[in-house]
């Protein structure tokens, strides 16, 4: 009996230390989907320092948000940004040199810095490989040139190999196009050598393909005096609107409204997008625009144009084109315009028809959320407050997690180059609004992960993909951005999402 009860604690004592150190040393590596006693102190840990809020709960799960507290924690301690908790990582975080997030120092006052890393730390990357470490080592070679654009997606693809290969022939070893452990250890930590030769340096300089597409705004523009909220001072100033279509950068700011446009491009993935943020206040939220005419509102169709000026709208965007599926008489998800139900069939989630009608759902209290198709009724979400909803989706961030299905090769819909658009919420009356061109000569389009990975990084908690290709119109003061100027190639839409004027 007691030798049972010998092999029994035996057995106990071993699956704990299993959990906690699986690999080389105190600590194994921790990334996300990981489990365990370790993930519950690391997490803890973290929250101690400030990098969890003090009313969060620490369970034993290593999540896509545990990996953005790494993140904060590496960028405070002047590291890559890798999101993945290495033995290294871990020994500096539960020493004295750990930087807290409420002071900014640690507290031995000693600059924090890794243990030398052991190559177990590291796998080998190649093309069609994702993750943080991917990500991490692409930041890396951008920032010594190979480069030309800063690197947002964690996937490894076609370009990465192009870069590492350039890498490897600056080197002086086999350019295979795979980032092997031993070059993620040399390039990540800035020492040592790989295959005994050294590192390039200085880091050499790409020439970037040549374009006449647009480019990052260069104009200053002086903008009038704003408050704390940014929205005018001045109570009976008329409001500020500024509109160049050639720098791309457009204004409109009043007492209760601020918009800000920028156009962005990436010469090497040749890639034009817009980012729109947004701050509004209670009496300035963001409407459903229903296309008007002879049909119900929302089931009639006209140009973005049309719709857009029937409210007089500042700022419009096309929507989830609800009235497409009504028309066609197909599932048109759970709809709300304005308080009023238009319809409360949806699909089941985790459906594989397209769209998933997931649902972004617009709160009376300025916050927007999102939710799986059948998570609640209609009714359901007026009783909660809401007062508009929007069916398309995927579901692009969720509580400040990207759902790793996004990163699923086999849907083709999530990995084609396409036009598209989304809208997200950073806190309540403080929206972003990401629309992609795509299918044309100065930008190819983008994936739904890089869609993804731009909202978040923009700060949005919940964000949602809405109806994508021809449809995506950006309508600014008369303007649809998207599109050249007195464009005839515009869809006709049902219904957009906008602010009229006051």
């Amino acid at each position: 009996m007691k030798r049972i009860l010998l092999m029994i604690s035996l057995c106990a004592m071993l699956l704990f230390m299993g959990s906690v150190a699986i690999c080389e040393g105190e600590y194994r590596t921790l990334k996300v989907n990981h489990y365990g006693t370790d993930v519950q102190l690391l997490k803890e840990r973290l929250k101690k320092l400030g990098y969890f809020s003090s009313g969060s709960k620490i369970n034993n799960k290593f999540t896509e948000d545990t990996a953005d507290r790494i993140r904060q924690f590496e960028a405070a301690c002047g590291l890559p940004e890798t999101g993945i908790a290495t033995p290294a990582l871990q020994s500096l975080l539960f020493s004295d040199d750990a930087v807290s997030k409420k002071t900014g120092k640690s507290a031995s006052g000693n600059t924090p810095s890794l243990p030398d890393t052991a190559l177990s730390d590291y796998r080998d990357v190649r093309e069609g490989d994702n993750g943080d470490d991917v990500l991490a080592f692409k930041k890396a070679l951008y920032d010594l040139g190979y480069f030309t654009a800063k690197a947002e997606t964690a996937a490894f693809n076609s370009t990465m190999t192009k870069a590492v290969k350039a890498l490897q022939k600056d080197i002086g070893i086999e350019q295979t196009g795979i980032a092997t452990a031993e070059l993620q250890k040399a390039l990540l930590t800035g020492s040592g050598t790989v295959e005994g030769k050294p590192l390039p340096t200085p880091a050499p300089t790409p020439t970037p393909k040549p374009t006449t597409t647009p480019r990052l705004p260069q104009k200053a523009v002086s903008l009038p005096d704003l408050n704390d909220e940014g929205f005018l001072s001045d109570a009976s100033a008329a409001p500020f609107v500024y509109a160049d279509r050639d720098d791309g950068h457009w204004y409109y700011i009043s007492q209760n409204l601020s918009i800000e446009i920028v156009r962005k491009y990436t010469p090497r993935q040749n890639i034009t997008w817009f980012e729109t943020e947004i701050r509004c206040t209670a009496d300035s939220m963001p409407q459903s625009l229903l296309a008007q005419g002879a049909k119900e509102p929302g089931h009639n169709f006209a140009s973005p144009k049309v719709v857009a000026n029937q409210y007089d709208a500042i700022f419009a965007i096309s929507d989830d084109f609800y009235g497409h599926r009504w028309y066609n008489k197909i599932t048109q998800g759970i709809i709300i315009r304005d308080s009023e139900v238009k319809s409360d069939k949806t699909l089941p989630a985790n459906t594989k028809k397209w769209p998933y009608l997931e649902v972004l759902a617009l709160f009376d209290d300025g916050s927007l959320k999102v939710y799986e198709s059948d998570e609640h009724t209609a009714q359901e979400y007026l009783a909660m407050g809401v007062t508009d909803t929007y069916a398309f989706g995927p579901i692009l961030v969720r509580d400040g997690v990207i759902p790793a299905t996004l990163y699923d090769k086999s849907v083709v819909r999530y990995t084609d180059d396409e036009p598209r658009m989304a809208m997200g919420c950073i806190e309540p009356y403080h929206y972003v609004i990401v629309s992609a061109k795509g299918r044309t000569n100065d930008s190819d389009g983008v994936t739904m992960s890089w869609l993804a990975e731009r909202m978040k990084a923009l700060g949005c908690e919940n964000a949602l993909n809405l109806d994508g290709g021809n449809t995506v119109a950006l309508y600014f003061m008369g303007d649809v951005l998207n599109k050249v100027v007195n464009s005839t190639s515009y869809r006709d839409i049902s219904s957009m999402i906008g602010f009229p004027k006051q």
